[in-house]
């Protein structure tokens, strides 16, 4: 009988203790709480490791999509199932069926009426080493054959990256196994907003692109920056470890796919 005041006295002030640490576990974790993201702009992620024409294919040719990529705003039921029918109907000679697999199931690219108001693609003349103004023509001659494919929009290359759409810049080398990089950003409907593509002068082992493989490069990254995906055969621009010099019937089938077709998720 003799212990039971002091401990009766205990068990109210570890009580308290205990009251006072989860009040303090709360107040601490309402301070950090991260803000809910507003699902404006879904970012694509540093996306697009290519190595230059004639290396080999390696683990890291693999093409990232950043984890927000779900952001992006289902189609309603109609728009989805016509989508999925269209397809399954045009999309056997298209690489597009391997883009949805590689995205989440999910299209974007830019809106139809960028051929009355061009997508402006800023081509910085930039002075890294082993640039040559030959691989400022490669760009420039990528950007025809885009346009030549018939889509509904227009690039339109402009040397101001006031107001540019797609900003390409140039890099001594980049890291890991790429020789060129696209990131990608888009609205939660789908629509593409704004790109920036980084393509390197020299390979990660020290050589120097060619101009032949700086048109590969060049063909490659503004698929990219169009919305496509990689193809999963060697003999095309968005081949992973691309040495195409020009693009394939299937690249353009494939672009014109995507373009007839509403930007969005197909789940």
């Amino acid at each position: 009988m003799a212990d039971r005041g002091p401990r009766s006295r205990v068990i109210p002030i570890a009580a308290v203790l205990l009251l006072a640490v989860v009040a303090g576990d709360l107040a601490r974790r309402a301070l950090v709480r991260p803000a809910a993201p507003s699902g404006a702009i879904s970012p694509r992620a540093a996306a697009v490791p290519d190595s230059a024409a004639g290396r080999a294919a390696s683990a890291a040719g693999d093409r990232g999509v950043a984890a927000s990529a779900a952001l992006t705003a289902p189609l309603d039921d109609a728009t989805r199932t016509a989508a999925l029918q269209r397809i399954d109907r045009d999309g056997a000679d298209t690489y597009l069926p391997a883009m949805l697999s590689a995205d989440d199931s999910a299209l974007h690219r830019w809106s139809d009426d960028r051929a009355e108001r061009p997508v402006r693609v800023a081509v910085l003349r930039d002075a890294v080493p082993g640039f040559h103004d030959t691989f400022f023509a490669n760009v420039g001659w990528a950007i025809t054959r885009w346009n030549a494919v018939g889509l509904p929009i227009y690039l339109e290359q402009v040397a101001d990256t006031a107001g540019a759409d797609i900003v390409l810049t140039w890099a001594d080398r980049l890291d890991s196994n790429r020789t060129g990089r696209a990131d990608v950003t888009w609205g939660r409907s789908g629509w593409l907003v704004h790109v920036h593509v980084t393509l390197a002068t020299h390979t990660p082992d020290g050589r120097e692109v060619t101009p032949r493989e700086m048109v590969a490069l060049a063909l490659h990254e503004l698929g990219h920056a169009l919305g496509l995906g990689h193809s999963p055969l060697v003999a095309d621009a968005l081949y992973p470890e691309t040495s195409a010099a020009d693009l394939t019937a299937r690249d353009r089938r494939t672009a014109l796919l995507l373009y007839a077709l509403p930007p969005g998720s197909l789940k």
